[in-house]
């Protein structure tokens, strides 16, 4: 089998012409690679390049000036996170956001208010200028190709075009721009890897990517190689299951592991403008009755909300990469209660972590 990303054409089914061509490459690639592109997207060149221009503008600003948009709460998944290698050079930059700007907009647009304290308020960088309206527009068209890839999702898996209905909206998905700037010298051999091993925590990804180098790599499923690197396209956006899905399939789509690593040339750089899909935070995720064969349902049910925690505490986990996590988010993972991913209490490998790229 050949080891190379698939690449999966869902112009027609966004038409609304046929769709088995599109349902059936994707099931195939998410039983046996677990990654794959998608091409005829329908989001618009035009908003992508919005967000990478400020991105790079963003990148530009002093330190201080960068971390004036740190989550005050150290909250994961909020603001600007600057992440370091041992000796003090940032190898990472990151910029998150939620759906909601705060727990009361989340409510006024209909979350549900025992789980509104998800919405830990976003810290948007004031500077440079346009930088929030450029983010917003494109995750919002990133948000509805969420929901139209859950509708393919449920024909993939022979079950109509309704499985995940009633079960998305509010959807309680998150943004990142993720920056790997380029570096004043070589990597070191052996301290080459930027975001460590793992598995994410959501339903799915939509990752786009531009830079000098191919940075993402995957752990196929079919294990063809040890590792696969993720080509860079200027026209798809990189798919990947996460642990929702692994859930909702009861293992039929694994949740596949993926890394970050550096270039050997320290004048490359990369970044990646990536979408979290979540559904709505009250639904309830349990293993679908169609794919439980005579072992049953290989997970208890859980909400969203429940599972979001889980990926939260994780953060309070030991890592495997080489660079290091602000204390103040380490504290915040610590306070955050993890229910069980598995019958039995325990976690799968390439759990320990989640939302990089």
């Amino acid at each position: 089998m050949a080891p190379d990303i698939p690449v999966i054409d869902i112009g027609p089914f966004l038409a609304g012409l046929d769709a088995s061509s599109a349902a059936a490459a994707i099931e195939r690639a998410a039983t046996e690679v677990g990654f794959f592109q998608v091409i005829g997207h329908g989001v618009p060149t035009a908003l992508l390049d919005d967000v990478y221009d400020a991105a790079r503008a963003f990148a530009a600003l002093d330190v201080a000036t960068k971390q004036r948009f740190r989550s005050p709460t150290g909250h994961p998944y909020r603001g600007v996170h600057l992440r370091p290698d041992a000796s003090g050079t940032i190898r990472l930059e990151r910029f998150l956001a939620a759906r909601f700007d705060d727990a009361r907009h989340a409510v006024a647009a209909g979350v549900d208010p025992q789980v509104a304290d998800y919405y830990d308020p976003n810290c948007w960088p004031t500077q440079p200028i346009g930088f929030a309206g450029a983010v917003r527009a494109l995750f919002e068209r990133t948000q509805t190709l969420g929901g139209r890839l859950m509708e393919l999702f449920s024909l993939a898996l022979g079950l109509g075009d309704s499985a995940f209905a009633g079960l998305l909206e509010p959807n309680a998905s998150s943004f990142a721009v993720n920056h790997y700037p380029a570096q004043p010298t070589a990597t070191a051999p052996g301290s080459g890897l930027l975001f460590h091993e793992h598995a994410d925590g959501n339903t799915l990804t939509i990752l786009h990517q531009r830079g000098d180098y191919e940075g993402l790599q995957v752990s196929r499923l079919d294990a063809v190689d040890p590792w696969t690197p993720v080509p860079v396209r200027e026209d798809a956006f990189v798919i990947n299951m996460g642990k929702l899905m692994t859930r909702w399939t009861n293992d039929h789509w694994p949740a596949t592991r993926h890394r970050v690593v550096a270039s050997p040339d320290p004048a490359h750089q990369r970044t990646t403008l990536t979408t979290f899909h979540m559904p709505s935070l009250t639904a309830t995720i349990a293993p679908l009755a169609a794919l439980c064969g005579d072992d049953g349902p290989h997970y208890p049910p859980v909400t969203a909300y429940e599972a979001d925690r889980a990926s939260i505490g994780n953060y309070a986990s030991a890592r495997t990469d080489d660079l290091i996590v602000d204390p103040a988010v380490v504290a915040y993972a610590s306070t955050v209660a993890r229910p069980a991913t598995r019958r039995g209490g325990t976690e799968r490998p390439g759990d320990a972590a989640v939302r990089p790229s």
